[in-house]
Protein backbone atom coordinates (compact mmCIF):
# COMPACT_ATOMS: atom_id res chain seq x y z
CA UNK A 1 0.00 0.00 0.00
CA UNK A 2 1.27 3.53 -0.83
CA UNK A 3 2.20 5.36 2.01
CA UNK A 4 3.07 8.79 2.71
CA UNK A 5 6.46 8.76 2.55
CA UNK A 6 6.40 6.71 -0.90
CA UNK A 7 3.95 9.87 -1.91
CA UNK A 8 6.87 12.48 -0.88
CA UNK A 9 9.05 10.81 -2.86
CA UNK A 10 7.14 11.11 -6.16
CA UNK A 11 6.46 14.46 -5.09
CA UNK A 12 10.09 15.18 -5.09
CA UNK A 13 10.49 13.11 -8.45
CA UNK A 14 7.87 15.47 -9.75
CA UNK A 15 10.34 18.36 -9.03
CA UNK A 16 13.01 17.34 -10.33
CA UNK A 17 11.25 17.66 -13.48
CA UNK A 18 11.54 21.39 -13.26
CA UNK A 19 15.03 21.10 -12.44
CA UNK A 20 16.31 24.04 -14.88
CA UNK A 21 13.20 26.33 -14.17
CA UNK A 22 13.75 25.95 -10.25
CA UNK A 23 17.38 26.68 -10.44
CA UNK A 24 16.21 29.86 -12.12
CA UNK A 25 14.05 30.39 -9.59
CA UNK A 26 16.41 29.43 -6.83
CA UNK A 27 19.03 31.95 -8.04
CA UNK A 28 16.60 34.76 -7.98
CA UNK A 29 15.45 34.10 -4.89
CA UNK A 30 18.95 33.89 -3.31
CA UNK A 31 20.26 36.72 -5.15
CA UNK A 32 20.16 39.41 -1.96
CA UNK A 33 20.16 42.28 -3.87
CA UNK A 34 17.36 41.73 -6.14
CA UNK A 35 14.88 40.74 -2.82
CA UNK A 36 16.28 44.12 -1.60
CA UNK A 37 15.33 45.70 -4.23
CA UNK A 38 12.02 43.78 -4.46
CA UNK A 39 11.49 44.96 -0.54
CA UNK A 40 11.74 48.41 -1.71
CA UNK A 41 9.08 48.14 -4.85
CA UNK A 42 5.38 49.47 -4.88
CA UNK A 43 4.87 46.06 -6.85
CA UNK A 44 5.84 43.81 -3.85
CA UNK A 45 4.10 45.91 -1.40
CA UNK A 46 0.89 45.71 -3.38
CA UNK A 47 1.39 42.42 -4.16
CA UNK A 48 1.51 41.38 -0.21
CA UNK A 49 -1.85 43.53 0.12
CA UNK A 50 -3.68 41.68 -2.37
CA UNK A 51 -2.89 38.25 -1.16
CA UNK A 52 -4.14 39.64 2.13
CA UNK A 53 -6.80 40.89 0.97
CA UNK A 54 -8.15 38.14 -1.27
CA UNK A 55 -7.08 35.73 1.85
CA UNK A 56 -9.44 37.60 3.66
CA UNK A 57 -12.09 37.31 1.31
CA UNK A 58 -12.06 33.94 0.82
CA UNK A 59 -12.30 33.47 4.78
CA UNK A 60 -15.34 35.85 5.00
CA UNK A 61 -16.88 33.20 1.99
CA UNK A 62 -16.21 30.60 4.10
CA UNK A 63 -17.74 31.60 7.37
CA UNK A 64 -21.08 32.44 5.13
CA UNK A 65 -20.83 28.89 4.03
CA UNK A 66 -20.53 27.66 7.40
CA UNK A 67 -22.67 30.21 9.40
CA UNK A 68 -25.58 29.36 6.31
CA UNK A 69 -25.13 25.48 7.37
CA UNK A 70 -26.04 26.30 11.12
CA UNK A 71 -29.10 28.90 9.98
CA UNK A 72 -30.23 27.09 7.20
CA UNK A 73 -32.36 23.88 7.56
CA UNK A 74 -30.96 20.57 5.09
CA UNK A 75 -33.42 21.65 2.49
CA UNK A 76 -32.59 25.85 2.68
CA UNK A 77 -28.89 24.63 2.46
CA UNK A 78 -29.48 22.12 -0.22
CA UNK A 79 -31.02 25.34 -2.40
CA UNK A 80 -28.09 27.79 -1.20
CA UNK A 81 -25.64 24.80 -2.55
CA UNK A 82 -27.23 24.34 -5.94
CA UNK A 83 -27.71 27.87 -7.03
CA UNK A 84 -24.07 28.23 -5.57
CA UNK A 85 -23.16 26.18 -8.61
CA UNK A 86 -24.71 28.44 -11.00
CA UNK A 87 -23.40 31.48 -9.41
CA UNK A 88 -19.69 29.52 -10.35
CA UNK A 89 -20.45 29.25 -14.17
CA UNK A 90 -20.93 32.88 -14.12
CA UNK A 91 -17.79 33.37 -12.12
CA UNK A 92 -16.25 31.72 -14.88
CA UNK A 93 -17.42 34.23 -17.75
CA UNK A 94 -17.00 36.84 -15.43
CA UNK A 95 -13.18 36.38 -15.38
CA UNK A 96 -12.85 35.70 -18.83
CA UNK A 97 -14.18 39.29 -19.78
CA UNK A 98 -11.38 40.63 -16.82
CA UNK A 99 -9.11 38.62 -17.97
CA UNK A 100 -9.35 40.12 -21.69
CA UNK A 101 -9.90 43.96 -20.43
CA UNK A 102 -7.09 43.29 -18.04
CA UNK A 103 -5.00 42.52 -21.36
CA UNK A 104 -5.78 45.65 -23.46
CA UNK A 105 -5.84 47.92 -20.58
CA UNK A 106 -2.07 46.45 -19.97
CA UNK A 107 -1.26 47.28 -23.80
CA UNK A 108 -2.37 50.67 -23.41
CA UNK A 109 -0.43 51.20 -20.59
CA UNK A 110 2.41 50.04 -22.37
CA UNK A 111 2.00 52.34 -24.97
CA UNK A 112 3.00 56.56 -25.12
CA UNK A 113 -0.70 57.70 -25.95
CA UNK A 114 -2.01 54.82 -24.05
CA UNK A 115 -3.53 57.44 -21.08
CA UNK A 116 -5.63 59.30 -24.30
CA UNK A 117 -7.74 55.82 -24.81
CA UNK A 118 -8.38 54.53 -21.38
CA UNK A 119 -11.52 56.57 -21.26
CA UNK A 120 -13.12 55.88 -24.25
CA UNK A 121 -12.08 51.98 -24.22
CA UNK A 122 -13.60 51.58 -20.87
CA UNK A 123 -16.43 53.54 -21.23
CA UNK A 124 -17.62 51.36 -24.50
CA UNK A 125 -16.24 48.29 -22.71
CA UNK A 126 -18.71 49.01 -19.96
CA UNK A 127 -21.67 49.71 -22.58
CA UNK A 128 -20.93 46.82 -24.20
CA UNK A 129 -20.76 44.37 -21.37
CA UNK A 130 -23.84 46.35 -19.91
CA UNK A 131 -26.00 45.57 -22.64
CA UNK A 132 -24.52 41.89 -22.67
CA UNK A 133 -25.85 41.31 -19.17
CA UNK A 134 -28.74 42.90 -19.71
CA UNK A 135 -29.52 40.40 -22.36
CA UNK A 136 -28.16 37.16 -20.49
CA UNK A 137 -29.80 38.06 -17.65
CA UNK A 138 -33.65 38.53 -18.88
CA UNK A 139 -32.95 34.98 -20.58
CA UNK A 140 -31.99 33.77 -17.50
CA UNK A 141 -34.88 35.04 -15.38
CA UNK A 142 -37.18 33.50 -18.48
CA UNK A 143 -35.86 30.35 -18.18
CA UNK A 144 -35.75 30.36 -14.25
CA UNK A 145 -39.35 28.13 -13.79
CA UNK A 146 -37.30 25.15 -16.17
CA UNK A 147 -34.65 25.55 -13.93
CA UNK A 148 -36.25 25.55 -10.85
CA UNK A 149 -38.03 22.15 -12.07
CA UNK A 150 -34.20 20.58 -13.02
CA UNK A 151 -32.98 21.46 -9.70
CA UNK A 152 -36.11 20.42 -7.76
CA UNK A 153 -36.42 23.59 -6.07
CA UNK A 154 -40.02 24.36 -5.24
CA UNK A 155 -39.75 28.13 -4.74
CA UNK A 156 -38.73 30.34 -7.61
CA UNK A 157 -37.75 33.43 -5.70
CA UNK A 158 -34.02 32.13 -4.76
CA UNK A 159 -33.66 31.44 -8.22
CA UNK A 160 -34.69 34.42 -9.52
CA UNK A 161 -32.14 36.34 -7.12
CA UNK A 162 -29.49 34.33 -8.17
CA UNK A 163 -30.23 34.79 -11.79
CA UNK A 164 -29.73 38.73 -11.12
CA UNK A 165 -26.16 37.81 -10.58
CA UNK A 166 -25.90 38.02 -14.18
CA UNK A 167 -25.90 41.43 -15.12
CA UNK A 168 -22.91 41.77 -12.19
CA UNK A 169 -20.50 39.29 -13.91
CA UNK A 170 -20.90 41.52 -17.03
CA UNK A 171 -20.08 44.82 -15.69
CA UNK A 172 -18.02 44.50 -12.57
CA UNK A 173 -15.26 42.72 -14.53
CA UNK A 174 -14.71 45.35 -16.97
CA UNK A 175 -14.02 47.95 -13.38
CA UNK A 176 -11.97 44.92 -12.17
CA UNK A 177 -9.83 44.61 -15.12
CA UNK A 178 -9.18 48.33 -15.45
CA UNK A 179 -7.57 48.40 -12.11
CA UNK A 180 -5.89 45.17 -12.47
CA UNK A 181 -4.58 46.19 -15.67
CA UNK A 182 -3.14 49.64 -14.36
CA UNK A 183 -1.82 47.19 -11.59
CA UNK A 184 -3.51 48.38 -8.89
CA UNK A 185 -3.74 45.49 -6.91
CA UNK A 186 -4.63 47.07 -3.31
CA UNK A 187 -7.98 48.14 -5.01
CA UNK A 188 -8.55 44.91 -6.55
CA UNK A 189 -8.14 43.17 -3.25
CA UNK A 190 -10.50 45.74 -1.40
CA UNK A 191 -13.54 45.00 -3.92
CA UNK A 192 -13.27 41.43 -3.21
CA UNK A 193 -13.36 42.04 0.40
CA UNK A 194 -16.49 44.57 0.53
CA UNK A 195 -18.41 41.82 -1.59
CA UNK A 196 -16.97 39.03 0.73
CA UNK A 197 -17.75 41.35 4.00
CA UNK A 198 -21.83 42.77 2.82
CA UNK A 199 -22.93 38.92 2.14
CA UNK A 200 -21.29 37.81 5.40
CA UNK A 201 -23.25 40.34 7.47
CA UNK A 202 -26.54 41.03 4.77
CA UNK A 203 -26.85 37.23 4.48
CA UNK A 204 -26.69 36.57 8.22
CA UNK A 205 -29.60 38.94 9.05
CA UNK A 206 -31.64 37.60 6.53
CA UNK A 207 -31.01 34.44 7.37
CA UNK A 208 -31.56 35.28 11.37
CA UNK A 209 -34.88 37.39 10.10
CA UNK A 210 -36.51 34.46 8.56
CA UNK A 211 -36.05 35.00 4.78
CA UNK A 212 -34.16 31.49 4.54
CA UNK A 213 -32.48 30.35 1.24
CA UNK A 214 -33.76 33.36 -0.48
CA UNK A 215 -32.26 35.52 2.00
CA UNK A 216 -28.92 33.63 1.85
CA UNK A 217 -28.75 33.73 -2.06
CA UNK A 218 -30.21 37.50 -2.98
CA UNK A 219 -27.39 39.04 -0.65
CA UNK A 220 -24.79 37.60 -3.36
CA UNK A 221 -25.89 40.38 -6.09
CA UNK A 222 -26.55 42.87 -3.36
CA UNK A 223 -23.08 42.08 -2.08
CA UNK A 224 -21.93 42.45 -5.77
CA UNK A 225 -23.84 45.69 -6.72
CA UNK A 226 -21.96 47.21 -3.62
CA UNK A 227 -18.76 46.02 -4.24
CA UNK A 228 -19.11 47.67 -7.98
CA UNK A 229 -20.09 50.89 -6.84
CA UNK A 230 -16.80 50.69 -4.80
CA UNK A 231 -14.82 49.74 -7.72
CA UNK A 232 -16.13 52.86 -10.02
CA UNK A 233 -15.46 55.26 -7.41
CA UNK A 234 -11.99 53.84 -7.41
CA UNK A 235 -11.39 54.46 -10.63
CA UNK A 236 -11.31 58.06 -10.29
CA UNK A 237 -12.67 61.07 -11.83
CA UNK A 238 -10.96 61.09 -15.08
CA UNK A 239 -13.00 58.31 -16.13
CA UNK A 240 -16.04 60.11 -15.43
CA UNK A 241 -14.91 63.36 -17.25
CA UNK A 242 -17.58 64.84 -19.52
CA UNK A 243 -16.56 66.09 -23.08
CA UNK A 244 -15.28 64.87 -26.37
CA UNK A 245 -13.49 61.53 -26.34
CA UNK A 246 -11.57 60.15 -28.88
CA UNK A 247 -13.32 57.18 -31.15
CA UNK A 248 -12.19 53.71 -29.92
CA UNK A 249 -11.93 51.21 -32.33
CA UNK A 250 -12.10 47.80 -31.37
CA UNK A 251 -8.92 45.75 -32.45
CA UNK A 252 -8.66 43.30 -34.93
CA UNK A 253 -7.64 40.18 -32.75
CA UNK A 254 -10.19 41.37 -29.97
CA UNK A 255 -12.44 38.88 -30.66
CA UNK A 256 -9.89 36.14 -31.42
CA UNK A 257 -8.28 36.84 -28.16
CA UNK A 258 -11.23 36.65 -26.17
CA UNK A 259 -12.83 33.47 -27.65
CA UNK A 260 -8.94 31.47 -26.93
CA UNK A 261 -9.10 33.52 -23.40
CA UNK A 262 -12.50 31.73 -22.81
CA UNK A 263 -11.74 28.18 -23.97
CA UNK A 264 -8.57 28.21 -21.58
CA UNK A 265 -10.20 29.29 -18.39
CA UNK A 266 -13.09 27.08 -19.68
CA UNK A 267 -10.90 24.60 -19.52
CA UNK A 268 -8.76 25.30 -16.54
CA UNK A 269 -12.44 25.32 -14.58
CA UNK A 270 -13.23 21.71 -15.98
CA UNK A 271 -9.83 20.13 -14.90
CA UNK A 272 -10.20 21.45 -11.28
CA UNK A 273 -14.33 21.08 -11.32
CA UNK A 274 -15.57 17.84 -12.93
CA UNK A 275 -13.64 15.26 -10.39
CA UNK A 276 -16.26 15.51 -7.95
CA UNK A 277 -19.08 15.02 -10.50
CA UNK A 278 -17.26 11.88 -11.67
CA UNK A 279 -16.70 10.54 -8.11
CA UNK A 280 -20.20 10.96 -7.24
CA UNK A 281 -21.32 8.90 -10.66
CA UNK A 282 -18.36 5.88 -9.81
CA UNK A 283 -18.27 5.74 -6.06
CA UNK A 284 -21.18 4.83 -3.51
CA UNK A 285 -22.40 8.17 -1.56
CA UNK A 286 -19.83 7.86 1.38
CA UNK A 287 -17.07 7.47 -1.04
CA UNK A 288 -18.43 10.47 -2.17
CA UNK A 289 -18.97 12.46 0.92
CA UNK A 290 -15.53 11.62 1.94
CA UNK A 291 -14.08 13.04 -1.60
CA UNK A 292 -16.13 15.84 -1.00
CA UNK A 293 -13.97 17.20 2.36
CA UNK A 294 -10.98 15.80 0.90
CA UNK A 295 -11.65 18.06 -2.05
CA UNK A 296 -12.93 20.92 -0.02
CA UNK A 297 -9.22 20.88 1.69
CA UNK A 298 -7.55 20.71 -1.47
CA UNK A 299 -9.38 23.87 -3.26
CA UNK A 300 -8.06 25.60 0.18
CA UNK A 301 -4.06 25.00 -1.95
CA UNK A 302 -5.90 26.75 -5.15
CA UNK A 303 -6.80 30.04 -3.77
CA UNK A 304 -2.86 31.09 -3.40
CA UNK A 305 -2.18 31.35 -6.87
CA UNK A 306 -5.16 33.67 -7.38
CA UNK A 307 -3.72 36.64 -5.86
CA UNK A 308 -0.38 35.66 -7.74
CA UNK A 309 -1.82 35.49 -11.17
CA UNK A 310 -3.31 39.19 -10.59
CA UNK A 311 -0.41 40.39 -10.19
CA UNK A 312 1.73 38.60 -12.81
CA UNK A 313 -0.95 39.07 -15.99
CA UNK A 314 -0.84 42.63 -16.47
CA UNK A 315 2.99 42.89 -15.64
CA UNK A 316 3.70 40.45 -17.86
CA UNK A 317 1.56 42.02 -20.57
CA UNK A 318 3.18 45.19 -20.30
CA UNK A 319 6.71 44.19 -19.70
CA UNK A 320 6.09 42.30 -23.40
CA UNK A 321 4.52 45.56 -25.41
CA UNK A 322 7.55 47.39 -23.81
CA UNK A 323 10.20 44.60 -25.25
CA UNK A 324 10.83 43.49 -21.96
CA UNK A 325 11.65 40.17 -20.79
CA UNK A 326 8.24 39.04 -18.83
CA UNK A 327 9.76 35.91 -17.27
CA UNK A 328 10.87 38.21 -14.79
CA UNK A 329 7.92 37.85 -13.67
CA UNK A 330 6.97 34.69 -14.21
CA UNK A 331 9.84 32.50 -11.79
CA UNK A 332 8.91 34.58 -8.86
CA UNK A 333 4.84 33.76 -9.43
CA UNK A 334 6.26 29.73 -9.76
CA UNK A 335 8.47 29.92 -6.49
CA UNK A 336 5.69 31.55 -4.60
CA UNK A 337 3.36 28.79 -6.08
CA UNK A 338 5.72 25.86 -5.55
CA UNK A 339 6.91 27.32 -2.03
CA UNK A 340 2.99 27.97 -0.72
CA UNK A 341 1.05 25.39 -2.34
CA UNK A 342 4.03 22.85 -1.56
CA UNK A 343 4.11 23.58 2.36
CA UNK A 344 0.32 23.24 2.69
CA UNK A 345 0.49 19.85 0.78
CA UNK A 346 3.23 18.81 2.97
CA UNK A 347 0.79 19.49 6.36
CA UNK A 348 -1.74 17.58 4.48
CA UNK A 349 0.82 14.39 3.83
CA UNK A 350 1.67 14.66 7.86
CA UNK A 351 -0.77 16.08 10.29
CA UNK A 352 -4.09 14.63 8.20
CA UNK A 353 -5.77 13.88 11.56
CA UNK A 354 -5.52 17.11 13.29
CA UNK A 355 -6.17 18.84 9.74
CA UNK A 356 -9.70 17.15 8.83
CA UNK A 357 -10.80 17.05 12.85
CA UNK A 358 -9.67 20.84 12.87
CA UNK A 359 -12.07 21.61 9.34
CA UNK A 360 -14.50 19.34 8.11
CA UNK A 361 -14.80 17.00 11.41
CA UNK A 362 -14.05 13.34 12.54
CA UNK A 363 -16.85 12.21 11.23
CA UNK A 364 -14.89 11.86 7.27
CA UNK A 365 -12.93 9.21 6.64
CA UNK A 366 -9.87 10.86 4.75
CA UNK A 367 -6.60 9.51 4.74
CA UNK A 368 -3.50 10.95 4.76
CA UNK A 369 -2.88 9.35 1.21
CA UNK A 370 -5.85 10.44 -0.15
CA UNK A 371 -5.30 14.29 1.28
CA UNK A 372 -1.87 14.71 0.42
CA UNK A 373 -2.66 13.35 -3.28
CA UNK A 374 -5.26 16.01 -3.15
CA UNK A 375 -3.11 19.00 -2.32
CA UNK A 376 -0.39 17.93 -4.43
CA UNK A 377 -3.14 17.70 -7.77
CA UNK A 378 -3.95 20.99 -6.48
CA UNK A 379 -0.28 22.15 -6.36
CA UNK A 380 0.60 21.09 -9.87
CA UNK A 381 -2.93 22.48 -10.84
CA UNK A 382 -1.66 26.08 -9.67
CA UNK A 383 0.68 25.92 -11.50
CA UNK A 384 -1.37 24.89 -14.87
CA UNK A 385 -3.10 27.61 -13.62
CA UNK A 386 0.36 30.11 -14.03
CA UNK A 387 0.93 29.17 -17.07
CA UNK A 388 -1.99 29.40 -18.85
CA UNK A 389 -2.36 32.93 -17.44
CA UNK A 390 1.34 33.91 -18.36
CA UNK A 391 0.64 32.66 -21.89
CA UNK A 392 -2.33 34.24 -22.25
CA UNK A 393 -1.10 37.30 -21.26
CA UNK A 394 1.15 37.17 -23.97
CA UNK A 395 -1.56 35.95 -26.28
CA UNK A 396 0.18 32.79 -26.74
CA UNK A 397 -2.49 30.53 -27.77
CA UNK A 398 -1.33 26.93 -28.04
CA UNK A 399 -1.14 25.92 -24.10
CA UNK A 400 -4.93 26.72 -24.34
CA UNK A 401 -5.28 23.29 -26.77
CA UNK A 402 -3.08 21.31 -23.89
CA UNK A 403 -5.00 22.28 -21.32
CA UNK A 404 -8.06 21.15 -23.42
CA UNK A 405 -6.25 17.75 -23.70
CA UNK A 406 -5.60 17.19 -20.13
CA UNK A 407 -9.65 17.38 -19.87
CA UNK A 408 -10.11 15.29 -22.11
CA UNK A 409 -7.29 12.37 -20.63
CA UNK A 410 -8.53 13.40 -17.09
CA UNK A 411 -11.67 12.38 -17.60
CA UNK A 412 -10.88 9.17 -19.40
CA UNK A 413 -8.64 8.05 -16.93
CA UNK A 414 -10.89 8.97 -13.73
CA UNK A 415 -13.51 6.88 -15.52
CA UNK A 416 -11.71 3.75 -16.40
CA UNK A 417 -8.70 3.85 -14.46
CA UNK A 418 -10.23 4.90 -10.96
CA UNK A 419 -10.34 1.50 -8.92
CA UNK A 420 -10.18 2.85 -5.30
CA UNK A 421 -10.86 6.98 -4.56
CA UNK A 422 -7.07 7.79 -3.61
CA UNK A 423 -6.93 6.85 -7.51
CA UNK A 424 -8.73 10.13 -8.29
CA UNK A 425 -6.47 13.10 -7.06
CA UNK A 426 -3.65 10.36 -8.04
CA UNK A 427 -4.80 11.05 -11.54
CA UNK A 428 -5.26 14.39 -10.79
CA UNK A 429 -1.65 15.07 -10.01
CA UNK A 430 -0.07 13.37 -12.84
CA UNK A 431 -2.45 14.83 -15.31
CA UNK A 432 -1.30 17.98 -13.57
CA UNK A 433 2.54 17.23 -13.95
CA UNK A 434 2.83 16.72 -17.25
CA UNK A 435 0.37 19.46 -18.08
CA UNK A 436 3.30 21.42 -15.77
CA UNK A 437 6.43 20.04 -17.94
CA UNK A 438 4.54 20.94 -20.96
CA UNK A 439 4.07 24.37 -20.25
CA UNK A 440 8.01 24.54 -19.24
CA UNK A 441 9.19 23.18 -22.85
CA UNK A 442 6.24 25.44 -24.31
CA UNK A 443 8.09 28.70 -22.35
CA UNK A 444 11.19 27.67 -23.94
CA UNK A 445 9.95 26.97 -27.43
CA UNK A 446 8.48 30.65 -27.23
CA UNK A 447 11.49 32.17 -26.26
Amino acid sequence: MLQPWSCLLSLVSCLLSFTPICATILHSMINLRRLLAAARSATLRQGVGLMILTTAAYGFDYLFSLMAGRLLDIADFGILVALTGIGQILVVGSRIIQTVITRYVSELQARPDGAIWMRPFFRRSLSRMAALGVVVTAALVIVTPLTARFLNIDELAPVVAMMTFALLMATRPVVEGVLQGEQRFVSLGIIQVVQAVSRLVLGGWLMWIGWRAFGAVVALPIASTLAFAVGLSMLGGGYWKMGESPAWKIPDDLWRYAAVTGAGLGGYALLVNLDPILVKSLFDPVAAGNYGAALTLGKIVLFFPVAVNLIMFPKAAQMREEGRDPSRVLLPALGVVLLVCGGVTLAYFFLPDLIVALTVGRAYDVSGRLLGLMGLAMTFLSLVNVWLNYFLSLKLYGFTLIVWIGVVVQVLLIWFAAAELWHVPAILAANGLWLSIVGVIFFRWTR
